[in-house]
């Protein structure tokens, strides 16, 4: 079980990870799902879990996820998407800032993904965590976001076929009250899939090579 961090404001650690609460389905609609767990007492956040099936290859997917330079293109407020470090094909740092409507401060992140392999379901879980980073130290204009558990799983089902799911406990701190950031949260799996759905689609979209060697997901 890896170590989440609570808060990059604060020194104490939990271990926390998707198994660790209990999902209900909240709502099925345009081919998704949406499960929600209860409220994390720490936070007052909502954790949310959103699945669908994408008629695209789990290499383009990874290909699309993957392209920090154009997440802006279908990634919901996302102003600013930088990668830090790689140091892999899935494990890296990365630097977003989101727009936040007036009168809050926009929100800055800093993420960490691993990737792991299992060859046996044909898929890939991309855990995501924030960190810190010593070239991205907290700045006054934006609040520092958290995201105490994450992760992207992607499971091949067929040559253009894909299990995609996205886990999520983020907290966007400052005075933003938990339940405005629950209500955006409780609609976004519906934009952000529907924006990637559209990209996958681009005709510009090209596999990346180290994507293509992934021949388990075959």
């Amino acid at each position: 079980m890896k170590i989440f961090l609570l808060s990059l404001l604060c020194t104490s650690t939990f271990a926390l990870t998707a198994e660790d609460f209990t999902w209900e389905l909240k709502e099925e609609r345009e081919n998704i799902k949406v499960f929600s767990a209860k409220v994390h007492e720490q936070t007052g956040i909502v954790p949310i879990k959103a699945q669908t099936i994408l008629n695209y290859s789990a290499e383009k997917i990874l290909t699309v996820i993957a392209d920090t330079k154009r997440k802006k293109e279908w990634v919901p407020k996302l102003l600013v998407g930088k990668v830090i470090e790689e140091t892999s094909e899935y494990d890296r740092i990365e630097y977003a800032l989101y727009d936040s409507p007036w009168p809050f401060y926009d929100r800055a992140f800093i993420i960490s993904t691993n990737g792991i392999h299992n060859k046996k379901e044909k898929s890939i879980l991309i855990e995501i965590k924030s960190v810190e980073h010593k070239d991205y130290p907290l700045n006054p204009d934006y609040v520092r976001g958290n995201t105490h558990m994450g992760n992207v799983y992607i499971r091949y089902i067929g040559p253009n076929k894909s299990f995609f799911q996205v886990t999520l406990l983020t907290d966007f701190k400052g005075n933003i009250p938990t339940w405005i950031v629950n209500m955006v949260q409780a609609k976004w799996p519906y934009k952000m899939f529907a924006n990637l759905t559209k990209q996958l689609a681009k005709k510009d979209i090209v596999v990346l090579e180290k994507y293509k060697k992934l021949k388990f997901l075959d």
